[in-house]
């Protein structure tokens, strides 16, 4: 079977590699460009993830680490809620069984729940159970899955440390899917190092394994953080390293059996030591989002701001398009990164901005929600590997009128890049935001979830950027497409403007070449932008200049008004041939 990893992933882990001695170093760095964050992933084309999960569930409850077994189901824990079933009082763990696809119908009923999966070992009165990883595989040779949970210790309100403080962590057991489990006696995991564990998902019953060979179908794999995530502004040292482990799959609870990554030998072999205290991380990223917040009645510099974006999510292996999707989040964006191997090299695909608005619940004027944590059953993978569902919570302070606390999953969609040329004709009339190949939406950030109303032919109504991010220094509107275009206009009509914004204060053109983002020559704008409250509202400005292409395009620039955003209309693509 193939080993997931192109000649180009060897070509690039190789150059890396040999500048470091051999001893693989912790990989994304997303390409900065005036505030913006620009994914550094070369593998996919286009990505999309839905606004909001379409596909809710009669389920309650957060978190919801995943697996699926042999019996076909997929198996997933949650916190704080009652899981799927009928009511039974407040539970800070569950265990359920969920049969059926999003595509055709999700149903599930609760298997076991509190006492009887795991143990609180800190204090019970500051601390109880939160479920972060599930398994599923046969490593009894009896031909059916054990089950096994990942559960943390999580601190409690009200104190400075909640949910910063995971102190330990351990596995435990099911031999009959889920009814009964075996705890461990004592805590696999303590001091906050690697507390936050969530296993590799190689799919049904990790068949997928032996993409690893023979030797390395021997384990089962997962990744942990330390502490949990970490709020910077109480602990600078906050989570930027996401570790790799690996365990014989006949002994899982056996702590002593365990080992982790510690770097590669050549481009692609891992070393693996027994001291957690050796090990190295497979991906560091100190990137934080939204350094400064100014809205909602929020101070300037809220505790909430300045977050960074490693945290409890899943690593999933994407057989059809054999690549390792990692999906990590925080209050405001979602941070997916992919890789050729376990232990990387890792890269962004999709920086997705919900803006500090993120969670306002679903509705029919705002249908965006973020969410947390973010986990990809791999049952829920396409055949061809491109559609994948995420699954996300929402809380919100009346969580009784939030229809996205539960088990609800949103589409991801991707389409992985191959390098064409430009061959489309001048045609005046051809507005590509409508008829190019996998027209995907892309935006810094937008208010209503509505990334579809600026390529709908509709220009009276209009997105935001509004996003409560003080002193903003770039925003951005526009298209990324599976085939480059020959273009040379674009045609932007604003929304409404407020006293406080709606507007750019600077605005030009760019196009994606390459991954690289570039900007137009011989930019001209009819009639003048006037970079103030007058752009708006509705009003359209074509954009000419100088014919190139690309397989992206967007308008971008310093958002105007005192609360830094903009708005848009429409935002038509034109290759005219008009331009000298």
């Amino acid at each position: 079977m193939s080993s997931g990893i192109s000649r180009r992933d060897l070509v690039r882990s190789s150059a890396a590699l040999a500048a470091t001695g051999g001893v693989a170093q912790p990989q994304g760095s997303p390409r900065r460009r005036r505030g913006v964050v620009d994914p550094d992933s070369t593998f996919f084309s286009t990505t999309f993830v839905e606004s909001a999960p379409t596909v809710l569930t009669d389920s309650d409850g957060d978190l919801w680490p995943s697996c699926w077994a042999d019996d076909d189901n997929v198996y997933t824990a949650n916190g704080d809620g009652r899981g799927f079933g009928e009511p039974i009082g407040f539970l800070d763990i569950a265990l359920s069984r969920v049969s059926g696809t999003p595509e055709t119908d999700l149903t599930g009923d609760r298997v076991a729940h509190g006492d009887a999966l795991g143990t609180v070992w800190a204090n019970p009165a500051d601390y109880n159970r939160k479920p972060t990883g599930m398994l599923a595989v046969d490593g009894n040779g009896d031909g059916s899955s054990e089950l096994y949970m990942a559960i943390q210790d999580l601190r409690t309100p009200p104190c400075p440390e909640c949910f910063n403080d995971a102190p330990n962590a351990s596995i435990s057991r099911s031999d009959d899917y889920g009814e009964t489990w075996q705890i461990t006696s004592e805590p696999m995991f303590t001091d906050h190092v690697f507390t936050t564990i969530f296993f590799l998902d190689f799919g049904k019953a990790n068949e997928n394994v032996g993409v690893l060979g023979e030797e390395g179908a021997r384990y089962v794999y997962a990744y942990g953080i330390d502490f949990n995530w970490r709020d910077p502004t109480i602990h600078p040292e906050a989570t930027t390293d996401l570790y790799l482990a690996r365990v014989p799959k006949e002994s899982i609870q056996d702590r002593s059996a365990w080992e982790f990554f510690a770097g590669t030998r050549g481009p692609t072999e891992p070393r693996w030591v027994t001291d957690i205290r050796r090990r190295r991380p497979v991906l560091r990223e100190s990137r934080t989002v939204y350094p400064k917040l100014r809205c909602d009645g929020r101070p300037i510099d809220d505790p909430a701001s300045d977050v960074h974006v490693i945290s409890q999510g899943s690593v999933v292996y994407n057989a059809p398009l054999e690549r390792y999707i990692y999906t990590s989040w925080t209050w405001y964006t979602f941070e997916f990164y992919e890789a050729p191997t376990p232990w990387g090299p890792w890269r962004l695909f999709l920086h997705k901005d919900w803006g500090a608005t993120a969670w306002p619940g679903l509705s029919e004027e705002n249908p965006k929600a973020g969410g947390y944590p973010t986990t990809i059953p791999s049952k829920y993978i396409s055949d061809d590997g491109k559609t994948m569902w995420v699954v996300t919570s929402n809380w919100v302070r009346w969580r009784v009128t939030n229809p996205n606390y539960n088990f609800g999953l949103r589409k991801l969609e991707v389409e992985t890049f191959e390098a064409t040329e430009p061959e489309n004709e001048p045609d005046p009339t051809n507005n590509l935001a409508m008829t190019g190949e996998g027209t995907t939406p892309i935006e810094k950030s937008g208010r209503f979830g509505r990334s579809d109303w600026y390529n709908d032919g509709n220009r009276e109504r209009h997105e935001s950027s509004f996003d409560c991010e003080a002193d903003k220094p770039t925003d951005f509107w526009g298209y990324t497409w599976n085939r480059a275009y020959n273009i040379d206009r674009v045609v932007y009509t604003g929304g409404r403007t407020f006293f406080d914004g709606g507007w750019f204060d600077t605005l030009t053109v760019q196009v994606r070449q390459d991954f690289q983002w570039c900007d137009v020559r011989g930019l001209s704008i009819d009639p003048p932008y006037p970079s103030d409250e007058s752009a708006g509202p509705n009003r359209t400005f074509e954009i000419s200049f100088d014919p190139t292409w690309g397989d992206g395009v967007r308008i971008i620039g310093k958002p105007g008004g005192s609360a830094g955003f903009t708005t848009i209309g429409e935002l038509e693509v034109y290759f005219t041939g008009e331009q000298s």
